[in-house]
């Protein structure tokens, strides 16, 4: 029993180490490395039967056509054989693509999650120093979540985000960034728009979640990236003007309007 359990334990860390991203990303290089050998030995074999086949004027000529045949028989099997690597690799990619969108979306809203989405706005800021673009970020509030769920309970709060989240989606272009920052946090990035034009649209959302029979109210602060700004700092901005509509109307965050 002393000594099996080792071997339990290395096994699991085995089998645990072969379930990470990046374990699954070498293992698709692996199995492309393959493909790629069995590939070549496919067209040595051709060639060793191509030079068999042409040895008709020797005395073992049937042998050489026979191993000549041989030869492209094993042939064929190594490029089936990568073809059946490379799927396999592709299938591997294609999992771990998967398996990555679930771990970085928000299972109740399909916001991204958070450090998956402040990557994000990491890889917009480069985009906008590279190109000039503008970007304008959204750090939003929604109003009541913590006074809805006491009084109706947490799926009456879910509910009431999943609404939100949809509808500032539909309101966004497909290709917005929306992150879930916590609790009833988001922030939404968006490129090549001016701060008024994102002041509009969220004021319409407002307009639209006040109008609506569910109700529903969110409180928003907006930035607009500035020269030399990190990500950081442009958050802080938004949010900045966020505590400063709190502060100015205190029962924002105690009951919905």
């Amino acid at each position: 029993m002393s000594e099996s359990q080792p071997a339990r334990e290395r096994a699991a860390a085995a089998l645990r180490r072969e379930q990470t991203p990046q374990s699954r990303l070498d293992a698709a290089d692996r199995r492309d490395v393959i493909a790629n050998a069995r590939d070549r030995a496919a067209q040595a074999r051709d060639r060793i039967a191509d030079g068999r086949h042409i040895a008709v004027n020797v005395d073992d000529a049937a042998d050489q056509h026979a191993l000549a045949i041989e030869d492209q028989r094993r042939a064929a099997q190594d490029r089936e054989q990568a073809a059946r690597e490379r799927l396999f690799a592709l299938v591997d990619r294609e999992l771990l693509a998967y398996q990555l969108a679930i771990a970085e979306t928000d299972p109740l809203t399909g916001a991204r999650m958070r450090a998956a989405g402040l990557l994000d706005l990491d890889r917009e800021l480069d985009r906008c120093r590279r190109t000039g673009g503008s970007l304008v970020v959204a750090y939003l509030d929604v109003v009541g979540l913590k006074t809805l769920n006491d009084a109706q309970g947490h799926g009456a709060g879910d509910d009431l985000l999943r609404g939100i989240v949809s509808l500032i989606r539909d309101s966004l272009r497909s290709y917005d960034l929306i992150v879930r920052l916590g609790g009833d946090e988001f922030l939404c990035a968006m490129s090549d728009t001016s701060l008024a034009e994102v002041r509009a649209r969220f004021a319409a959302i407002a307009a639209t979640l006040a109008a609506a029979p569910a109700g529903g109210a969110i409180s928003t602060g907006f930035a607009e990236l500035a020269d030399g700004e990190t990500a950081a700092q442009l958050i802080a901005r938004a949010d900045s003007e966020l505590m400063h509509i709190r502060r100015a109307n205190p029962d924002s965050r105690r009951a919905l309007d």
